[in-house]
């Protein structure tokens, strides 16, 4: 049985991933466009972390759209599902609609951090 901290390490370690690979990224096409001032790197790490910001409000506010379609409702109930079993599929996309939102959330302020960081100590 997992320990209730084992999720959130995993996510923790996910998160640096995930910022470890997109700072490459950022300091590869720094280099490869040329930035030769701090404040340039500052501004490409707060982009993306602005992006995956926004890319996390469209994946709970299209969930929304979609949970509260009529259609896509009607058309769940003509399956061989009971209402529990619905009700569960229902609760497992949420949560993982919701897991990616804190995912991409938490990278984009550790990235737009960073930002800040190059900021204050190298500007």
């Amino acid at each position: 049985m997992e320990s209730s901290s084992q999720p959130i390490l995993r996510l923790a370690i996910r998160i640096l991933k995930a910022t470890a690979v997109i700072s490459l990224v950022v300091v590869v096409a720094g280099l490869i466009l040329r930035w030769n001032e701090p404040a340039k790197f500052s501004n490409g790490f707060f982009a993306a972390g602005a992006i995956l910001i926004i890319a996390s409000l469209l994946t709970v506010t299209g969930g929304f759209t979609q949970r509260s379609n009529f259609g896509v409702m009607y058309t769940e109930t003509a399956g061989q599902a009971n209402s529990a079993e619905r009700g569960q599929r229902m609760a497992a996309e949420i949560t993982q609609r919701y897991g990616t939102f804190i995912f991409l959330v938490v990278t984009g302020l550790v990235l737009i951090g960073i930002s800040i960081a190059i900021g204050e100590f190298l500007l």
